[in-house]
């Protein structure tokens, strides 16, 4: 109470952006399109380190991981892929642009420009109703010449609809599901295959495994646990990968020295394990060669000498 016995007013809480675009892990966000065949499909979180979040956006037609930094300052797109299919951790690869998508401070009338593009926050409380409800948004406008973009954000739940305008052409994504996908049971799944020498060591074997991924997880990592799996036995439990990279359709991946050392097998068997981390780990991560190293050298066995930058075909 006040000194006049009137109530007090309570302070005005102040808007964060981050309230408006929610980092945390597995959550996810399905959009029904509307105007365009590629609008729309769902955006998963595959990564998450500090402030910096990596949402892959698939459309049905491609993927798209797109890196952002969420400050005081605004909501930042640092970084966009296409074609993005292996989950592949690009928080740390040096930023290629700062698009805001979001800007303190949250009030009306702010504005910023952008690549041609003026942005200005037109509302604080816009209602919207999509499939997945009505929400309380920022209404976010952005106008180009003859074009025109409107998001809305809402608290919690990040972005609800985004809206393209150009002359006739009205294209839209309005959120239909937001949640966490591990308790809605609907984790982005792959499936992986899996090369291992028979027991006889006189042929290659194949075996499909679908694999769910929670935020954190990487498809190499993933494949990499499965090779010394009981069954297949390819790699060592102590070998370790201990970076990869991939260029041009071909992938680098330096193990640790365990990969030779405790391989102990016969230049038959060696030449099927060679194959079967050739061929899953390219396979699966769409690449047409892989190079072989060992701690940073090529790689050298009793059997076999490859150079450190020799590629293997994959479909060999």
């Amino acid at each position: 109470m006040g000194g006049d016995g009137e109530p007090k007013e309570e302070p005005k809480e102040e808007m964060k952006v981050s309230d408006y675009f929610p980092i945390d892990d597995n959550l996810y966000w399905e959009y029904e399109g509307v105007g365009n065949e590629f609008a729309g499909g769902r955006v998963d979180t595959e990564f998450i380190e500090g402030n910096k979040v990596q949402l892959a956006q698939n459309n049905g037609g491609t993927v798209v991981a797109k890196v952002f930094e969420v400050t005081d300052e605004g909501v930042k797109l640092l970084n966009s892929f296409e074609e993005s299919y292996f989950r592949i951790n690009y928080l740390g690869a040096e930023p290629s642009s700062e698009k805001y998508l979001l800007k303190a401070p949250l009030k009306e009338k702010n504005s910023w420009q952008e690549e041609g593009t003026t942005w200005t926050i037109e509302s604080l409380s816009e209602k919207v109703e999509v499939p997945a409800g009505e929400f309380t948004c920022i209404k976010v406008v952005g106008k180009s010449g003859e074009s025109v973009v409107e998001r809305y954000f809402a608290k919690g739940v990040g972005l609800v609809k985004q809206k393209f305008i150009q002359g006739d052409v009205v294209v839209e994504e309005n959120l239909a599901k937001f949640g966490d996908a591990e308790k809605d049971d609907s984790l982005p799944e792959k499936v992986l295959t899996i090369y291992y020498p028979s027991k006889d060591a006189d042929k290659l074997l194949e075996d499909k495994v679908t694999e769910k991924f929670r935020t954190g997880d990487a498809l190499i990592d993933r494949i990499t646990s499965l090779l010394k799996d009981e069954k297949y036995k390819v790699l060592s439990q102590n070998a370790r990968l201990l970076n990869f990279s991939r260029e041009e359709g071909v992938l680098r991946l330096n193990f640790s020295k365990e990969l030779v050392t405790e391989m102990n097998a016969g230049s038959g068997y060696e030449a099927l394990l060679l194959s079967s981390i050739v061929k899953t780990y390219g396979e699966n991560l769409g690449s047409s060669g892989v190079i072989l190293n060992v701690e940073g050298k090529g790689y050298e066995s009793g059997h076999f000498v490859f150079g450190k930058d020799e590629v293997l075909k994959v479909d060999e």
